[in-house]
């Protein structure tokens, strides 16, 4: 039970028990994956066997090489995840988060279906992590941060490497329209990004949209409460 209360409060630390859940998953489903090949099977997507596993469209980031990207990429997710964790909450976060993943993955499926006939398979952090960087850019478009640890660069310049780097990596895997389609799948993630930012309305929080919809929890428990109310003073009449 203490083990537990040390962990609990190592995720709550920094606001950021997501971002700090995710990885840690990460590390743990990855390297288990390189032990049992099987693992890294069922959990990564691969778009001919989605109907039999369709967990894969929400798993797949958590599947990676053992690599020095990996490292790479979990660096990078602790640093603007745990940004935007802070910045918008949690559940805002989880739910943004969730989004991303699953657009791209649901696209990347598409278009392998159409084209591939489902043999073009993905996995990693890095294609979730194009919607994130786009995210944190477009809150914070004139911060800095060390490309590979060296040279400054501008939040939005990087964003835009990150995206273009992905786009290209993914269009190489096909011909033509096949392969421009794939790329501009694997970026897909970023269209998410504009639900939560400017005049979108998740902008601010999904609690809020929740509230001005008349969807909020606390609202709900009321409707049941005034329900279960309203029945039991039929049956007493």
């Amino acid at each position: 039970m203490r083990r537990y209360d040390e962990f609990r409060r190592f995720l709550y630390r920094e606001f950021s028990p997501i971002t700090k859940g995710l990885i840690l998953s990460a590390g743990i489903i990855s390297l288990l994956a390189w032990l049992y090949g099987l693992i890294g099977n069922l959990l990564s997507l691969q778009p001919v066997w989605l109907f039999f596993r369709p967990w894969t469209l929400i798993t797949y980031p958590l599947v990676n090489r053992i690599s020095l990207s990996l490292l790479f990429a979990v660096l990078w997710f602790w640093y603007i995840g745990g940004s935007l964790e802070r910045g918008w909450g949690s559940q805002s976060y989880a739910i943004f988060l969730a989004l991303v993943t699953l657009v791209t993955g649901a696209a990347i499926s598409l278009v392998s279906a159409l084209f591939f006939k489902g043999r073009i398979g993905v996995n990693g952090l890095w294609l979730p992590l194009v919607g994130l960087t786009w995210a944190w850019a477009e809150l914070h478009p004139d911060w800095e941060a060390l490309f590979w640890g060296l040279f400054p660069i501008r939040a939005k310049l990087l964003a835009w490497i990150l995206a273009g780097s992905t786009f290209l990596t993914h269009v190489q895997a096909g011909t033509g329209i096949s392969g421009l389609l794939l790329g501009l799948a694997s970026v897909s993630g970023i269209s998410v990004v504009y639900l939560f930012s400017g005049g979108g309305p998740f902008s601010r929080g999904v609690r809020y949209w929740a509230w001005q919809k008349g969807f909020s929890y606390e609202g709900w428990k009321d409707k049941i409460k005034e329900r279960f109310r309203k029945r039991r003073l039929r049956r007493i009449k």
